[in-house]
């Protein structure tokens, strides 16, 4: 039994139950202890021994309770309190995705397995911000982490690098898995992103990508795919750039189909 688990109590209902298994235990305890010699003793005691068993039940019985509740309470907002740092130091609080700092120390767990890292930035979120104001630009920063969910694997780490810029680990992916998936983001983002809050933005987004060579730092891969993701800001937004492939393979551009 993990007795860590036993003392991370979540809910009042809980306190209760904990705190009247302790006060039957605590009343338990004297009372049997003075059952055991009036047991050898025999019947003749019986008078002495309900004299004596009932100070012993009696005084835990008051006590127990109140002192069972106040400690057990305190493990509750203990318990709430370090959940409520963890969800913070884990998660960003506008998208749930990954904060920086945890999806880069998640990465770099499981770096000697092999991955490439993706640099998703949202395109020209700065007019976003100065034409529909920054409350539209939070939902914007929302649906790019929902499409980030919904387009990759559930092995992949996703995160929010700061600002309008994301992270992604692909753990065990090569150049070809990384096009694949930076394809199906750019594609995916073109559909969800044409509507965001009520207002038309045709909200793109560009990728830079990287594959982890086992030699080099998780900062040096990062360093290659924010390159990357600068050729592909240069070459026209809306596509990506995987560092060391032969071509560019840019994501296709369709505005002439969404026109119609």
């Amino acid at each position: 039994m993990n007795v860590e688990k036993i003392f991370q109590i979540r809910s009042m209902k809980r306190v209760y139950q904990l705190a009247a298994i302790t006060t039957l235990f605590a009343v338990f305890i004297p009372v049997f202890t003075f059952a055991i010699p009036f047991a050898f003793l025999g019947p003749r005691y019986l008078n002495f021994f309900a004299i004596a068993v009932f100070p012993a039940a009696l005084i835990p019985l008051f006590i127990t309770p109140p002192i069972a509740f106040i400690v057990l309470n305190l493990f509750r907002v203990q318990t709430l309190t370090i959940e409520k740092v963890d969800e913070y130091v884990r998660f960003d609080a506008l998208t749930g995705v990954l904060t920086r700092a945890y999806l880069l120390g998640k990465a770099r767990e499981i770096l000697p397995k092999g991955g490439a890292f993706l640099m998703v930035d949202a395109d020209h979120f700065k007019a976003v911000n100065d034409t529909y104001g920054h409350d539209v630009g939070d939902e914007a920063l929302k649906r790019i982490a929902e499409v980030l969910r919904k387009a990759l694997s559930t092995d992949a780490l996703i995160g929010r690098l700061g600002g309008e810029e994301f992270g992604v680990f692909l753990p065990g992916a090569d150049d070809a898995a990384a096009a694949k998936a930076a394809q199906d983001l750019c594609e995916t983002m073109r559909t969800e992103g044409r509507t965001i809050a009520g207002q038309q933005l045709n909200l793109t987004i560009s990728i830079g990508g990287a594959l982890h060579q086992t030699s080099q730092t998780l900062e040096k891969t990062m360093k290659l795919a924010d390159t990357a993701l600068y050729q592909a800001k240069r070459t026209g937004r809306d596509r990506y750039f995987i560092a060391g492939a032969t071509d560019t393979m840019p994501a296709l551009i369709l505005k002439t189909s969404m026109a119609k």
